[in-house]
């Protein structure tokens, strides 16, 4: 009976592991503090994801104070990017001039630099293991 005991302990104790899940917080440092609105954030899981914001994690907080600390909450470990900007108007869109450029403060994880266009998921990509995640995102 005991080795039973002891073989099904352990088989639960692999098949927990299996699903072991963490958590992603986010500080966000706001460039315009005073504007108001509101901070839509986007955790994606995949270069796909990332590149077509299906798939992923979106969470909206109000944008109050210098600094905006946020939580995805649950999240399973693996590689992960997150994307920001700024809803000054709070309209649901990133607001962008005629030739595509964005109108309102925007930043990525790792503080991935902005080149002709948001930085690939490889240079934005961060790695959530099975400990308690914080990231850091200067806006632009």
């Amino acid at each position: 009976m005991r080795i039973r005991s002891l073989f099904l302990l352990g088989l639960f104790a692999g098949y927990s592991n299996s699903f072991a899940q963490s958590s992603l917080s986010v500080e966000v440092i706001l460039n315009e503090p005073e504007a108001g609105g509101t901070l839509r954030l986007a955790l994606c899981p995949s270069k796909e994801a990332y590149d077509t914001e299906k798939g992923c994690e979106t969470l909206s907080v109000p944008a109050t104070g210098r600094t905006v600390r946020c939580s995805f909450g649950v999240v399973d470990p693996g590689t992960y990017a997150v994307k920001v900007f700024h809803d000054i108007n709070s309209d649901g869109e990133l607001n962008t001039s005629w030739v595509g450029w964005p109108q309102e403060p925007y930043g990525f994880s790792n503080d991935a630099p902005v080149n002709m266009g948001p930085p690939s998921f490889k240079l934005a990509a961060i790695t959530i293991g099975e400990k308690p995640l914080t990231t850091r995102i200067q806006m632009r």
